[in-house]
């Protein structure tokens, strides 16, 4: 019989141990750490020989169905389909003796449409959808096939999602998820990962890969990069068995490194890290993944990885600091990174030691079992509905960069918190119709969308913000807009030849196409019921473009201040970092000018533009190649290594809206230097929190830096004063502040 329990949540999952895979290793673990809840599993009987109803602890695993007597796995869809129902009168059953707290499915496939069944009959009970599905996007919707409207139904009645990944959370929204969307991956059993190498009996390096035998996880696109390997003494170890593993053996035969690949087949989950600790390196060169944690796990153990930029793997894998990306299919480029690997020791150690501690720090069960507790803790009645439905029509959406897009994201992962529904609409979405045409798409699109919310949050005044603000003044529709730069003014830089600053742009008057773009942008801002602005000086800027300024509201933009290494260098490294989109108001040739004045200084420049020509051009023609580094586009993580070994960082700027590598390097702990404009002032005041210095100013820029390199004091004073005046751009200040605005706005 099921064990007594206080508080019970009913788990949905077709599988269960003995059967164990990542999503049943991951409800197992979860469910024992959180100790005070009591887990019912209803699950399927593959096996006659299991028992009916097991308990352990505070976990019982109920089994439904016969099973087969020979103990074979059996997985055809009517054996699936009978177990849907079979889950939901097992649910009521239970239910009616002892009411649910919540109602947990896992992925959603059979499990979900068995949840679905009991949500649509106890729509009070929450209910908890978890994504663990690790197939492509096309080949899930090819199996889902005519049955894709219940599919869907699945992510609309979930009153909250888990998703192991920021992929699976993206691939919730986009099949119609409008509940809170939490990402909370699965973790790894660090105390059995505490392996020491045992290679003394095995000659030449040692790669490894542990996965199922099937399509998606690309085992035969590594036998191929094996083959093509300029070394003969390496072993490839494949755990892990499947559908393909006599066709992977055949293609080792074929390929003439029969001897070289050994099949493991499938090995307890326990004996792993035994082979782990044999390896040199592991590789996937997965064709889907929805997170990975077979590359945890490698990691943990302290094995460099290689895999490909798909699905959840990038959650966890920087190129080059905590593992090596290779291309999808590409088997001469994986060969390459594995080469890589064999002949850079160094790098193979440090990315080795930056993705054991990475796994270490985030991905220990005790942590997520912690985050899941919280996530079952505001499981309630009183949080199933949202107070505040908000649309928000960005111009670009991830993978796409920049700040709507960032902006839009975090919003998508924050605002559920404080029960708000979220959508978005990316005009890139549209930008591949002709001009006007896709506009008009975007407006249409809008229409429909706008009506399952409560208002509309902008991010642009003109490619989002005008079709936008129609559709929701003809729904009647609250509209709001964040204004974070002046679209005309840039576009008029850019394209048709203004040369004026940003605030002489506002008293000026120009041609016939620049006074159209301005005068959309007013009419949008000035029909807005709310205008959010990123700093003090857009505020005052954007109030003189409407009849009511007390409608445009600050809130300056939030960062993740904890990701931060917080690590100061000593000045004697002599390296000066500025960082931004490599545009002409940005002023990085001014400082790759001042150079010649600093012979004994670096300069690296973060960032890509259409500048970055002319910038190269630049450096060569004053033949500072060696003093000058354009390191282009980077990930965080990449910013960061470069704030740790800064001495300095300048932002010669004559245009900022609000600068998050400003605050990045305040939090860092580097002494700045930035000019007086914009937002600037607002975030460093001079000889306090650095210095400021007119845009352009060569000889006050080359004098800052040098009295940052020659006074130590003061060097260390403005850096602790800076680093405690970043807390004030914390991402959770930031989103009270919206959400307070928006709340009283909209009148809730």
């Amino acid at each position: 019989m099921i064990s007594s329990r206080k508080e019970g949540i009913a788990v949905f999952s077709l599988a269960y141990a003995p059967f164990v895979g990542g999503a049943e290793v991951a409800v197992r673990e979860i469910a024992r750490h959180v100790s005070k809840t009591e887990f019912i599993i209803l699950t399927k009987k593959f096996d006659a020989r299991w028992p009916d109803i097991e308990n352990d602890a505070n976990i019982s695993v109920v089994r439904l169905g016969a099973g087969r007597k020979d103990g074979q796995y059996y997985g055809g869809f009517f054996s699936k389909l009978i177990y849907v129902f079979l889950a939901w009168r097992a649910a009521e059953r239970i239910h009616k003796q002892k009411p649910f707290k919540a109602i947990w499915s896992i992925m959603a496939a059979y499990a979900g449409l068995s949840a679905l069944l009991f949500k649509l009959r106890h729509p009070e009970v929450p209910f908890l959808l978890t994504l663990q599905e690790g197939d492509s996007e096309i080949y899930i919707l090819k199996r889902v096939g005519i049955f894709y409207p219940f599919w869907r139904w699945i992510f609309r009645k979930a009153d909250h999602i888990q998703a192991i990944s920021n992929y699976l959370a993206d691939f919730a929204r986009r099949h119609g998820a409008r509940c809170p969307i939490e990402v909370v991956p699965n973790g790894v059993a660090l105390d059995k990962l505490k392996v020491k190498n045992d290679k003394s009996k095995i000659a030449g390096p040692v790669i490894i890969t542990t996965s199922r035998l099937v399509h998606k996880n690309g085992v035969d696109i590594l036998i191929r990069a094996a083959a093509q390997l300029p070394i003969t003494n390496y072993q490839l170890l494949i755990l892990g068995g499947g559908p393909e593993e006599e066709g992977l053996k055949k293609l080792a035969a074929e390929l003439g490194v029969a001897d070289r690949v050994k099949f493991f087949g499938h090995l307890d989950p326990e004996k792993v890290p035994e082979y782990l600790a044999k390896a040199d390196f592991f590789v996937r060169a997965s064709r889907s993944e929805g997170l990975g944690s077979s590359f945890l796990e490698a990691m943990a153990a302290g094995l460099p990885v290689i895999g490909t930029p798909v699905g959840g793997i990038p959650d966890f894998l920087k190129d080059r600091a905590t593992g090596l990306f290779c291309a999808i299919d590409n088997p001469k480029d994986l060969s390459e990174k594995i080469s890589l690997l064999f002949a850079d020791q160094e790098l193979a150690e440090r990315i080795a030691q930056n993705g054991q501690r990475l796994v270490r720090e985030n991905y220990s069960w005790d942590g997520i079992a912690s985050k899941m507790n919280s996530l079952f803790e505001r499981l309630t009645v009183h949080s199933l509905q949202p107070t505040n439905r908000i649309l928000i029509a960005t111009g670009i959406y991830p993978p796409d960069i920049g700040g709507p897009a960032t902006y839009t994201k975090l919003l998508e992962e924050e605002l559920p918190k404080r029960r708000f529904l979220v959508g978005h609409l990316a005009f890139t979405d549209f930008r591949k119709k002709p001009k006007i045409i896709r506009h008009l798409y975007y407006f249409w699109n809008c229409w429909k969308l706008i009506k399952g919310f409560d208002f509309v949050y902008a991010q642009d005044p003109a490619s989002v913000g005008l079709p936008a603000l129609i559709a929701a003044r003809l729904r009647g529709k609250k509209f709001f807009i964040r204004v974070a730069g002046d679209y005309a003014w840039e576009q008029s830089a850019q394209r048709f030849g203004v040369k004026d600053t940003i605030d002489d742009f506002q008293k000026n008057k120009y041609g016939l196409k620049v006074e159209f773009l301005r005068k959309i942008q007013k009419f949008v801002v000035g029909q807005a019921d709310l205008v959010i602005t990123p700093s003090k000086y857009f505020q005052q800027l954007v109030g003189g473009w409407v009849k009511n300024p007390e409608k445009v509201q600050v809130i300056y933009n939030g960062i993740n201040l904890l990701a931060s290494s917080g690590q100061q260098v000593a000045s004697k490294d002599k390296t000066i970092l500025s960082a931004g989109r490599l545009v002409p108001w940005k002023g990085f040739d001014v400082l790759i000018e001042i150079m010649k004045e600093l012979p004994d200084w670096r300069l690296v420049i973060v960032g890509d533009g259409p500048e970055r020509a002319n910038l190269q051009l630049l450096i060569t023609n004053y033949q500072l190649q060696d003093q000058i580094q354009l390191a282009g586009a980077v990930s965080r993580e990449e910013l960061e290594k470069y704030l740790s070994k800064a001495s300095v960082f300048v932002l010669n700027t004559s245009f900022e809206s609000f600068s998050f590598q400003v605050v990045e390097a305040m939090n860092a702990g580097v002494p700045i230097v930035a000019t007086k404009i914009g937002s600037i002032p607002e975030l460093i005041e001079d000889g306090r929190e650095g210095i400021i210095v007119q845009p352009n100013n060569k000889e006050q820029i080359i004098a800052a830096i040098k009295k940052i390199d020659s006074d130590p004091l003061f060097r260390e004073s403005i850096t602790e004063n800076a680093k405690k005046k970043a807390g004030k751009f914390s991402i959770e200040r930031t989103v009270n502040n919206l959400v307070e605005l928006i709340s009283h706005a909209s009148g809730r």
